[in-house]
C-alpha cells in the first residue's frame, strides 16, 4: 500500500549539518517504480518563481522518475548546496495511475537589512562588520552567527576582555517575509589584565629573567610598550619561550610540568608556571660530515661554539640555520648557489652532561636564478625597477642579495616597502630558481609642508616633489599624470619664507646617469632673499644667488653600501646696508663669492623601510673646501683690509661627520643612537674664520636667516638657533659657532605601519653644543634634553611630527634653564 513520500533537508542546529531521510512512504527499495512527473507543487516564503525553483532543482515536468531515486535525492541536495534555504521538504501530494505529483516546501534564508550593534564604540562597529562581512544582502545561516560570535569574542580577548558576551537577536522585516535585522549586544565585561607571573621550581634561573623571556605575556607595570593582557595563543607560545630560556644556557631537559591561570578579581589575574630544570649539559666534540666547498675549520668559524660552551640549544639552531643576522651556515651555503643544501645536527653521543654533536650537511648543487619577474608595477617603467635588481637571471642564488634588493626597491620612493615581497618558486629538478617581485605602487608625488616654529616665529617650505619624474617624457601627453612619469627621476620645485625671509629653488636629480650604473647626476638653483629694517629705520638686504652639480656613484667597496659623492657649488652674496655681525666684523655692504668643491662618502644600510628603519646604520663623512686664494700669488697686507675686501672671495675648509645605528631590542622596539660632528677652519690666520658657513644648534633644525650658508642641527629642548649665538629670538645672523657635537639616543615604537600611514611615537635623550673656536671645544659640555613625541608620515604630505622636549641647561644669552619646549616639524626627520 502506497503512503506519502518525503525527502527533508534542515539545518541541524548543533552541528549544522544535512539530515535527509524518509518517511511514511512503504516501498520496496530493490524495486522502485517509475513514475511520469506531471506537476510540481511549490510551497513557503522563497521570492523565486515556481519555474525558477524547478529548473534549479533539475525537475521538468513530463519526465520519467523513480521513487525512491537518486533524481529526488539529488534535488533535495542541489537546493540546500544553493545556501538560500533553511528547510526543505520533498513529499508525493498526488498519484494517479503511473502520474506523479509532488510538493517542495522550501523555507528561505532570510537575507540581512540592517545590522546593529550595542555596547561598542563606533570604530570597534566598524571593525565587527567589515571583519564579518555583514553587509546587507548577506544570508543569515547559524555558520554566519556563530562565526560572528566567536570572531567578536576574540577581537576583545586580543583586547584584554577575556570574559565578553554577546547576545543576537533576529528581528523581521515590515512588508518583507525574507529580510530580517540583527542587533548584536556585546557587553565586554571588565578589562583583564595579568596581576602576576609566579614561576615554581626555578633555581638556575631566576623569575624576572623568565619573566622577561615571555615576550608577549606581561604583568602590569609602568612601562607602556608592555601589554599585561591574557591571549591564550601568544601564552602558549611563551610558554614554549621560557623552556627555549632555560635550552639556552645548557638546561636541555627542562620543562613546563604545569601551568595554572586564576582569576584572583575581576580585573585581574595571577598566572602560577611550575617548571623542571634538569641538569646544565656541555659542548663536547663538534665535527662536520658532507662538506666539500668549505672546510670544517670554515665552518667552525661562522659556527663560532666551542668544546666546554654550555650547550645552547637555541643559539645551536640558529647558528645553523635561521640566524637573525644572516651568519648561520645555511645561509653561507645559500649565498653561494646553494639553495637546496641542508644543514641538521645530530647529537652524535651523550655522556654525563657532555653532548658530542655532529652536523651533517648535504650541500647539493648550486642553483641558478631563471625567472625574475616584478608584479604590482604600474608606477614607473619596468627597466626603472629591474635595473635596481641584484637578483637577475643568470646569477646564483643569493639570500643576501634578495634582502638587499628588497632594501632598494623599498628606497625608491614610488613603491609602498611594506607591500614588496618575492615570491621564490625552487625547482630542484633543475636546480633554478623563479623570483616573483611583488610590488604595490604608492604616490611619487608629494605636496611640501615643511615648517618649524621657534624663537618666536614661524618658517615654512611650501613645494611640490615629482619622485617618479621623467624629462624623456616631455613631449608625450599620455606620460603627463600631472607631469611626465615612469623613469625615477626626481624634480622638485620649492618657495621658502619667513619673517623677512623668501627662498626659491629648483633641483633635478637623475638617480642612473648613462643608465648602466647607480650613478646620480643632480642639478639645483636658488635664489634667497632676506631684508629687515634696523633700529635707524634703514632698511638692510642680503640676496644669494646659488647652484649645485654633483655626482653620486655606488661603490663596490669596502662594500655596496657604501656610495662616493661629489659636488661643484657657487654663491653670490650681495649685501645692502646688511651687518653680518660676528665678533668685531663690519660687513654691511659688498659682495662675496663661493665657489666650493665637496667630497662625501656615505654607507646606507639602515632598513628595510626607509621611514621606519629596523636595522642597519646610517654613516657620513665629507670634507667641503675653496681654494686657498691668500696662499697664491703675492702677499697682501690683510690688516689694513675692510672686512668685504677680504671675504670677496670665501676661503675655508669644513669637515662633518655624522654616525646612527638603528636596532630591534625589544619586540617592536628600535633603538636609534649615534652622534654627529663638524668643523669650519681657515687656510690663513690673519684673515680668521669667515663669518659665513658657521653652525647653529637648537630647536627643530629649520629656522630663518640661512642666508650666509649656515647649518642648523636640531636640539629639541631648546629655541631655535638658542645655543648658537646671539639673543633668543634676534632674527638676525648673530655669529654662530666653528664646532659643534652633537649625541643622541632615541627609542620608536610602530603604531601603524599601513599604506595609508605610518605612525611611531618615540622617546629621546640627546646633548650638544657649538663653540667659537677649536681652543674652547669641550665635546662633552653639553645642553641635555630629554622628551617624547611621534612621527606621522603620509605619501602625499610626507613626515609630519610633534616633540615635547625638555632643555636642563641654559640657552645662550639665558639665566634660567632652557624647560619645555614645543616643537612641530614637517617634512623632516631627526
Amino acid at each position: 500500500m502506497l503512503g506519502t513520500y518525503m525527502a527533508h533537508a534542515q539545518v541541524d542546529s548543533t552541528q549544522n549539518v544535512v539530515s535527509t531521510q524518509l518517511e511514511n512512504y512503504e516501498v520496496d527499495y530493490m524495486n522502485p517504480k517509475v513514475f511520469t512527473l506531471e506537476d510540481i507543487d511549490v510551497k513557503g516564503d522563497t521570492k523565486f518563481s515556481k519555474n525558477q525553483i524547478i529548473r534549479y532543482a533539475g525537475f521538468s515536468i513530463g519526465e520519467e522518475i523513480e521513487l525512491p531515486g537518486s533524481k529526488v535525492n539529488n534535488a533535495v541536495k542541489k537546493l540546500w548546496r544553493s545556501k538560500m534555504f533553511s528547510d526543505i521538504d520533498i513529499y508525493i501530494k498526488e498519484i494517479k495511475g503511473n502520474k506523479v505529483t509532488l510538493t517542495l516546501e522550501l523555507v528561505s534564508v532570510p537575507e540581512l537589512a540592517d545590522i546593529k550593534i550595542n555596547g561598542i564604540k563606533k570604530s570597534q562597529r566598524e571593525d565587527i562588520i567589515k571583519a564579518n562581512k555583514l553587509n546587507p544582502g548577506v544570508k543569515i545561516t547559524n555558520n554566519l552567527i556563530n562565526s560572528t560570535n566567536n570572531k567578536i569574542k576574540e577581537y576583545y580577548t586580543g583586547k584584554g576582555f577575556p570574559n565578553s558576551t554577546i547576545k543576537v537577536e533576529q528581528t523581521p522585516v515590515d512588508g518583507s517575509k525574507d529580510k530580517q535585522n540583527l542587533i548584536l549586544n556585546v557587553d565586554r565585561g571588565e578589562r583583564v589584565k595579568i596581576k602576576n607571573i609566579v614561576f615554581e621550581g626555578n633555581n638556575e634561573l631566576p623569575s624576572k629573567r623568565l619573566r622577561k623571556a615571555m615576550k608577549d605575556t606581561k604583568r602590569k607595570s609602568i612601562n607602556v610598550f608592555k601589554s599585561s593582557k591574557m591571549i591564550p595563543e601568544k601564552y602558549q607560545a611563551d610558554l614554549e619561550n621560557v623552556v627555549n630560556e632555560y635550552k639556552s644556557v645548557g638546561f636541555r631537559d627542562a620543562k613546563i610540568v604545569s601551568d595554572t591561570i586564576m582569576q584572583v578579581d575581576p580585573k585581574n589575574l595571577v598566572v602560577k608556571v611550575q617548571v623542571e630544570e634538569g641538569k646544565p649539559y656541555f659542548l663536547g666534540d663538534v665535527t662536520f660530515s658532507g662538506n666539500s666547498i668549505y672546510t670544517s675549520e670554515q665552518l667552525k668559524r661562522v659556527f663560532s661554539y666551542k668544546t666546554g660552551d654550555r650547550y645552547d640549544a637555541v643559539g645551536i639552531n640558529k647558528k645553523i640555520s635561521g640566524s637573525d643576522k644572516d651568519d648561520d651556515i645555511q645561509t653561507l651555503y645559500m649565498n653561494n648557489g646553494y639553495l637546496f643544501a641542508r644543514v641538521f645536527p645530530v647529537e652524535k653521543n651523550v655522556k654525563n652532561d657532555t653532548i658530542d654533536l655532529e652536523i651533517k650537511i648535504y650541500e647539493g648543487t648550486q642553483a641558478t636564478l631563471n625567472k625574475v619577474t616584478i608584479l604590482g608595477n604600474t608606477e614607473a617603467h619596468d627597466h626603472i625597477l629591474y635595473r635596481e635588481l641584484r637578483t637577475k637571471p643568470g646569477d646564483l642564488f643569493s639570500k643576501t642579495e634578495i634582502r638587499r634588493t628588497l632594501m632598494e626597491l623599498a628606497s625608491l620612493g614610488y613603491l609602498e616597502p611594506t607591500q614588496i615581497s618575492p615570491d621564490i618558486k625552487p625547482n630542484p629538478e633543475n636546480n633554478t630558481v623563479d623570483i616573483d617581485w611583488k610590488v604595490a605602487p604608492k604616490s611619487s608625488s608629494q605636496i611640501e609642508l615643511q615648517g618649524g616654529y621657534g624663537a618666536g616665529t614661524f618658517i615654512g617650505t611650501l613645494g611640490l616633489t615629482f619622485g617618479n619624474f621623467s624629462i624623456g617624457n616631455m613631449f608625450r601627453g599620455e606620460a603627463w599624470k600631472p607631469v611626465p612619469m615612469g623613469d625615477g627621476q626626481s624634480l622638485s620645485v620649492r618657495a621658502q619664507a619667513g619673517n623677512g625671509y623668501k627662498n626659491y629653488s629648483l633641483s633635478f636629480t637623475e638617480p642612473w646617469i648613462g643608465g648602466k650604473r647607480p650613478t646620480a647626476l643632480s642639478t639645483s638653483f636658488y635664489l634667497s632673499q632676506y631684508g629687515y629694517t634696523d633700529q635707524w629705520g634703514e632698511k638692510a638686504n642680503l640676496d644669494i644667488l646659488g647652484a649645485t652639480i654633483g655626482l653620486n656613484k655606488l661603490l663596490t667597496w669596502p662594500d655596496d653600501y657604501f656610495r662616493l659623492s661629489n659636488s661643484l657649488s657657487f654663491q653670490r652674496y650681495n649685501f645692502d646696508n646688511y651687518n653680518l655681525a660676528v665678533g668685531n666684523l663690519n660687513y654691511e655692504n659688498g659682495s662675496s663669492n663661493n665657489i666650493n668643491y665637496t667630497l662625501g662618502l656615505t654607507r646606507n644600510s639602515a632598513g628595510p623601510d626607509p621611514i621606519f628603519p629596523e636595522d642597519g646604520s646610517e654613516m657620513s663623512v665629507s670634507v667641503t673646501a675653496t681654494l686657498p686664494y691668500s696662499l697664491m700669488g703675492k702677499e697682501k697686507d690683510y690688516s689694513t683690509m675692510s672686512d668685504t675686501e677680504k671675504f670677496e672671495w670665501l676661503e675655508y675648509y669644513k669637515v662633518k661627520a655624522k654616525a646612527y645605528w638603528y636596532k630591534q631590542i625589544a619586540g617592536k622596539l628600535v633603538v636609534r643612537v649615534g652622534g654627529e660632528f663638524g668643523a669650519l677652519g681657515t687656510y690663513n690666520r690673519k684673515i680668521g674664520t669667515i663669518p659665513f658657513e658657521r653652525f647653529y644648534l637648537g630647536g627643530t633644525g629649520l629656522s630663518q636667516s640661512r642666508f650666509d650658508g649656515r647649518e642648523i642641527v636640531a636640539l629639541r629642548g631648546y629655541e631655535d638657533s638658542s645655543t648658537g649665538g646671539g639673543q633668543v629670538g634676534d632674527l638676525t645672523p648673530t655669529g654662530g659657532g666653528t664646532i659643534y657635537n652633537k649625541f643622541s639616543l632615541e627609542l620608536r615604537y610602530p603604531i601603524t605601519m599601513s599604506q595609508q600611514a605610518k605612525i611611531y611615537g618615540l622617546t629621546f635623550a640627546e646633548g650638544g653644543n657649538v663653540w667659537g673656536s677649536t681652543s674652547e671645544y669641550k665635546p662633552f659640555e653639553l645642553k641635555r634634553s630629554v622628551g617624547a613625541g611621534v612621527r606621522i608620515y603620509m605619501a602625499a604630505f610626507g613626515l609630519l611630527g610633534f616633540d615635547f622636549g625638555y632643555g636642563f641647561d641654559k640657552g645662550f644669552g639665558q639665566t634660567e634653564r632652557s624647560g619645555w619646549q614645543t616643537h612641530f616639524i614637517i617634512g623632516q626627520q631627526f
